[in-house]
């Protein structure tokens, strides 16, 4: 099937959502709140089957309500899940989005796997799962750039962040550890 939506959303960018009951841990990492947690524009939902969805967007910009430098912000999501145990995200987004640089542009890069190692209810440990998120990003153009000299400098960002999560008890009791780093 195909959606085509506009207006304001919420979080769909990333592995941790805007609304707190979606999560697994009650404070996303430092790498999650580096990525945008809303979008405004249009996407376009394709579902190639029941396992894979690509979805571009055309949006005002990185995080923002406005479009900035006349020119719209390029994205897309990619998700394929292939069975109940595995989910693999990527988000990419590309954008001329600085109000008053219009020679600047921003990449990002957000990735997501998502994977269930284990589920036998009633057992003790009922289930366990682990995601591990990648993210890349730079901007490059008036004066600065992705790799950085001694005219322009580095203006970039790479983190990760690893999450475990165990149930228990019936799913009545949950511990999830994780941790990351980045580097900007």
């Amino acid at each position: 099937g195909i959606n085509v939506d506009a207006g304001l959303f919420m979080s769909y960018v990333g592995l941790f959502s805007y609304y707190n009951f979606d999560n697994w841990a009650y404070q996303p990492s430092y790498v999650s709140s580096n990525t945008p947690w809303f979008f405004n524009g249009v996407r376009i939902q394709l579902f190639l089957n029941d396992k894979l969805k690509i979805e571009p967007w055309i949006v005002n910009g990185w995080q923002s309500y406005g479009m900035f430098n006349e020119a719209p912000g390029l994205g897309v999501q990619i998700l394929w899940r292939p069975n109940g145990s595995v989910s693999v995200l990527g988000n990419q987004y590309y954008g001329k989005d600085w109000l008053g640089l219009p020679d600047r542009w921003r990449v990002h890069s957000d990735n997501s796997l998502t994977l269930k190692y284990y589920d036998r209810p009633g057992s003790g440990f009922d289930k366990g799962a682990f995601s591990l998120t990648i993210d890349a990003g730079c901007e490059s153009g008036a004066g600065v750039s992705c790799g950085g000299d001694d005219a322009n400098p580095a203006q970039y960002f790479l983190g990760f962040m690893f999450y475990n999560r165990s149930w228990f008890a019936n799913d009545k009791l949950a511990l999830t550890l994780g941790g990351g780093g980045m580097k900007d």
